[in-house]
């Protein structure tokens, strides 16, 4: 199926976690994790909040209250609570003001149609964000290219095309996917994992880009290409033409974060298969207050969600490899050992982390309290 750059409507090479909490990322998931556990000392480091979630893809901590943002239901529940704060379809992250008077959170429906950020403050009207709309009217990422971008053959295009339902090489596409919301003084910023892109939303609702994430490349190997043969459920040997490819996959920004200082930081997953396949290439990037992108981290397999600690310290989600990671004074180590770690927050002492449900077993998802 052919199309055309301004009104792409068939499947790419990005990830698939980000489209609901069900079949087939459980499947994706329960293939490389085991049944639900933490590592866990004494109950004072250690402590499930709640046990009734499905897809608990951003958390947010305010004034003492944890709240999830179940991508599964569509709600933002406070825990502890039965009746959400907010339900829209897809809703899929959510973030508060420090004083707690203002949250906002993205949706987005199935189609990607509709969906943006919606802006409640106590005392006043709900005030919309409509990302859906800003990407129809300016697609920030069309300044990216993705697909082969390197030793290409027509082989290699055959394959690579097919796989996407599109041309092998493409320019960004329209699609907006709000994910994660993170509150600045500035404003609200929202990544978008089908824009590719992290966009401001001000207090009025109008939108502006931030940052436009860069594309992942990946120079093939024949590792590689006989493990996405058996990925895609392709015969031994039909892939071998993909070796010497170089193909720049979708950055899929996950979560954004501020620091204290008005850093942002942001991961992406970054798009194709997320099993090993193709190893982890999982980042986190950190853009400072004039704009500067650097690498802070890299090599994460399942970058789903971040927090930054007011001291600086980086905690990132590794969901298929069962753990989140902790980045502190150049040192990477393990700060959690749980499986399906879906998002993670701090807030003083302690860092939470969302586990999505097993749905192949039917164990539930959690969210859960660690000493850190």
């Amino acid at each position: 199926m052919q199309h055309s750059t301004g009104s792409r409507t068939q499947p790419r090479t990005r990830s698939r976690l980000l489209a609901t909490a069900a079949c087939g990322l459980a499947v994706a998931v329960t293939a490389v994790m085991g049944a639900p556990q933490a590592s866990a000392g004494s109950a004072n480091w250690h402590k499930v909040l709640s046990d009734f979630q499905l897809g608990p893809f951003n958390l947010a901590v305010n004034q003492q209250n944890v709240y999830v943002a179940d991508g599964a239901f569509g709600t933002l529940t406070k825990v502890g609570s039965n009746t959400p704060l907010a339900q829209a379809p897809g809703l899929a992250g959510a973030d508060f003001s420090p004083d707690g008077k203002s949250y906002a959170y993205a949706w987005s429906n199935d189609e990607h149609t509709e969906g943006g950020l919606t802006i409640h403050s106590r005392g006043a009207s709900d005030v919309f964000g409509d990302l859906v709309g800003y990407e129809a009217a300016h697609n920030p990422d069309s300044v990216n290219t993705y697909g082969i971008v390197a030793g290409g053959n027509p082989c290699a295009e055959q394959i690579l095309g097919g796989l996407t339902g599109g041309e092998a090489t493409y320019t960004g596409a329209l699609d907006s996917h709000p994910y994660s919301v993170a509150w600045s003084a500035s404003g609200w910023y929202v990544a978008d994992a089908g824009m590719n892109t992290v966009m401001k939303v001000d207090k009025a609702g109008n939108v502006s880009t931030a940052a436009v994430l860069p594309p992942q490349p990946v120079t093939l190997t024949a590792e590689m290409a006989a493990g996405l043969a058996a990925e895609f459920g392709a015969p031994p040997g039909a892939f071998d033409c993909l070796a010497g490819v170089t193909y720049a996959f979708e950055p899929v920004p996950t979560d954004v974060e501020f620091d204290q200082a008005g850093n942002m930081f942001v991961s992406v997953l970054p798009g194709g298969p997320e099993s090993p396949v193709l190893g982890a290439r999982g980042k986190v990037y950190r853009y400072d207050t004039s704009g500067h992108r650097s690498t802070v981290a890299s090599g994460l397999l399942g970058a789903t969600n971040i927090a930054v600690a007011p001291e600086g310290t980086l905690y990132a989600t590794e969901l298929f490899a069962g753990k989140v990671t902790k980045f502190a004074n150049g040192t990477r180590s393990t700060a959690v050992s749980l499986d399906r770690p879906l998002a993670v927050e701090v807030h003083g002492a302690y860092l939470y982390v969302g586990q999505l449900a097993d749905f192949e077993t039917g164990g539930p998802g959690s969210v859960q309290r660690f000493k850190r």
